[in-house]
């Protein structure tokens, strides 16, 4: 259920999709985001934040992948390998169906996250000058 919700909420703030304009900032939200990021250019601060997020998100999935790498003993890649060549036992219950599903899923997602992010801190780094 996961990775749908995160789907609805990309298509939300698909620039394709939604024709760009201002967004309506509270004075909280700009107290909150003077706090948070090192600058004051609203822009650089909310991506600031959202790279945040991206690492945090991203450390997550690390450490869900590295918990089924350790209970199976191998990454993913060897570990499909071993399923499309029947050498995964009770591969065909569902516990280990949605187990393969699963991962393979968070696979995708960290490809997915460290993409965006290193494009964010690519732009970052643009529009800073070169920090």
């Amino acid at each position: 259920m996961r990775r749908a919700d995160e789907g609805c909420r990309r298509r939300l703030f698909d620039s394709t999709l939604m024709p760009a304009m201002e967004p309506h900032i509270s004075e909280r939200a700009r107290r909150v985001l003077g706090r948070l990021a090192s600058t004051e250019d609203l822009d650089a601060a909310i991506e600031e934040l959202a790279a945040e997020v991206l690492r945090a998100r991203l450390r997550q999935r690390i450490e869900e992948i590295g918990e089924l790498e350790a209970k199976h003993g191998c990454p993913f890649e060897q570990f499909a390998a071993d399923w499309k060549a029947g050498r995964i036992p009770d591969r065909s219950s569902h516990a280990a169906e949605r187990e393969y599903m699963e991962w393979e899923a968070l696979t995708m997602e960290r490809q997915e996250l460290l993409g965006e992010l290193q494009g964010l801190l690519r732009d970052l780094t643009r529009s800073s000058g070169g920090v």
